[in-house]
């Protein structure tokens, strides 16, 4: 997947949900954009257990270089849970958006001890920071 249709899947994340009645009817609105110093401002909280580029160690957490368009638990030399092991996903900027909201209603028994992200637009934020950042 390229940059730009990253970016709109990213942004496809903060549409508002939901189809106009009617065609007279105004479009969904959007939220504003990702914003990438929000972003890196989240990342933070990551940076304990994850590392973002090639040849970092892995921590608690796998390194996340590579993060897009990777299937989940095959970083080869970081023992995953038996949750990731069975989740089976590609890492794309809509499953990353469901993993971050709530790590445990993705992959019940994860070992992430993460409880989440409830908001949209800062999820969509940190999304966009790793689509940048990890490849």
């Amino acid at each position: 997947m390229n940059r730009v249709a990253l970016s709109l899947a990213v942004l496809s994340l903060l549409t508002v949900a939901g189809a106009p009645l009617h065609a007279q009817d105004a479009a969904p609105a959007a939220a504003p954009a990702p914003d990438l110093k929000r972003g890196k401002l989240l990342f933070i909280q990551c940076r304990a257990c994850h590392e973002l580029k090639a040849g970092e160690p892995n921590k608690v957490g796998p390194n996340l270089h590579g993060l897009i368009g990777r299937k989940s638990a095959s970083v080869a030399d970081f023992n995953y849970s038996a949750a990731l092991k069975g989740l089976n996903v590609t890492w794309d900027p809509v499953t990353l958006d469901k993993w971050i909201e709530r790590p445990s209603a993705l992959a019940p028994g994860t070992a992430m001890a993460f409880a989440g992200i409830a908001s949209a637009t800062d999820r969509a934020s940190l999304i966009a920071y790793l689509v940048q950042e990890t490849q």
